[in-house]
């Protein structure tokens, strides 16, 4: 159970991607204006994995995309709202 994270110079629609199948992030560098801002997606891409079933944590319920997504979200900024 290892993720990969690799770094793309090409550019995409996306700025980030995990695949659940290979455990594999991709993120698009051209997509982001600072370095900041790639270290948040790659933490972003990171809580998708260790949100999976790869990841070894079983949660009692499925999660949606959008759950999921808001769930990172809220991860992610939760500094600031407190």
């Amino acid at each position: 159970m290892a993720l990969t994270v690799d770094l793309k110079c090409c550019k995409d629609d996306n700025r980030g991607i995990f695949y659940e199948e290979s455990e594999r992030c991709l993120i698009y560098l051209p997509m982001h204006e600072t370095v900041e801002d790639v270290y948040k997606t790659i933490t972003h891409e990171v809580i998708h994995w260790c949100l999976s079933d790869k990841c070894g944590v079983q949660f009692d319920e499925t999660l949606d995309e959008l759950q999921e997504e808001s769930i990172i979200f809220n991860m992610q900024w939760a500094d600031c709202s407190l």
